[in-house]
């Protein structure tokens, strides 16, 4: 039996809205729903389907079990969902060399250089510094935490950490962005986390905002992480929320159903579940999301509807969805248990 989750009680004074036009200037947005099938476009013009003997089968990414049942199909890729933990997730996928070349491309790059780098600024205020903040306050006595963000993108959240006077670094996959970073002075390179170099038990502070979706093997990259903790160090994780109010509303044209880049997707109980398995004890569990914004953009921008109704009462939505743990963004923060 599943063991239940608390959802702490949350207050609407303490909703923080979000500025759309600054996170997602000059129309990135609609560029990255148009573009979402990038990695397949040439397969599909040329086969019209993905051939299956590019793709590989794997067990669950969680508990390594096969027994699972298909849950939907969407951009010619099938999601499903273990029978014995609950995950869903793309079976099968391509092989890892054709992720790597996916997130090297030009077309992925340009892709996150429109969201991204317009926006550093704004995220560095409105999230990076909040992200810092809630992992502070789980931080025991630690004066300059030494902290090293994986998937770091253009650095907002080692920017963010820097400022307040830590030790941080970041590590990503894209080369633009981390030359958008190390432009302003940040300790950021290019490098996978088995790369990074750092030594077993020496941080205070591992992130992995947006990563663990996109990975064929997350639970090996969650271990690694929880390696490079002290005991009492702290693993802060963001993923979508699939049992969101996004795809409740949206169903799989949610945007975040995105199979050919995510491969994982994980709810409130499958993720502490899977910090669980490694050693790790979530201290944290809450969700954020866009899932209203998201909803209106697709209703107006994709249907032509009138949906200046639920715009106008959208942040009281947003903060319900968040408060109940179904805003689209999924947030863990976990403490590797004391040896």
């Amino acid at each position: 039996m599943t063991k239940p989750l608390t959802v702490p009680y949350r207050r609407f004074s303490e909703y923080v809205g979000v500025d759309l036009a600054q996170l997602r200037p000059h129309g990135s947005y609609g560029k990255l729903i148009a573009n979402r099938t990038h990695a397949l476009d040439t397969l599909i013009a040329r086969f019209g389907t993905v051939p299956q003997d590019l793709l590989v089968r794997r067990p669950c990414p969680t508990c390594a079990a096969d027994h699972s049942t298909h849950e939907l199909t969407k951009d010619h890729l099938a999601l499903v969902r273990c029978l014995e933990c609950g995950l869903v997730y793309v079976n099968p996928i391509f092989d890892e060399q054709h992720y790597k070349e996916v997130y090297g491309s030009a077309t992925y790059q340009a892709i996150m250089k429109d969201l991204g780098e317009a926006s550093h600024e704004y995220r560095v205020e409105r999230f990076g510094r909040e992200r810092v903040e809630v992992m502070g306050q789980h931080l025991e006595g630690v004066a300059q935490p030494r902290y090293l963000d994986v998937g770091c993108s253009t650095g907002f959240v080692v920017e963010a950490a820097t400022q307040r006077g830590w030790r941080a670094e970041g590590i990503d996959l894209n080369p633009s962005a981390i030359e958008f970073g190390q432009r302003r002075g940040l300790n950021l390179r290019v490098a996978a986390l088995e790369e990074a170099g750092v030594a077993p038990g020496s941080l205070d502070a591992i992130s992995l905002f947006d990563v663990l979706e996109h990975l064929a093997r997350p639970a090996e990259v969650v271990v690694q992480a929880a390696g490079l903790l002290r005991p009492g160090g702290v693993l802060y994780l963001y993923v979508p929320n699939y049992d969101s109010a996004s795809r409740l509303l949206m169903g799989a044209d949610a945007h975040f159903i995105w199979p050919t880049h995510h491969l994982n997707y994980y709810t409130p109980a499958t993720l502490s579940d899977l910090v669980a398995r490694h050693g790790l004890e979530t201290a944290l569990m809450q969700t954020e999301g866009l899932d209203i914004a998201d909803y209106v953009w697709q209703r107006r921008e994709l249907h032509g509807e009138d949906v200046s109704a639920v715009e106008r009462i959208g942040d009281v939505l947003q903060f319900l969805a968040n408060a109940g743990a179904y805003g689209k963004n999924l947030r863990l923060l976990a403490r590797r248990v004391r040896v």
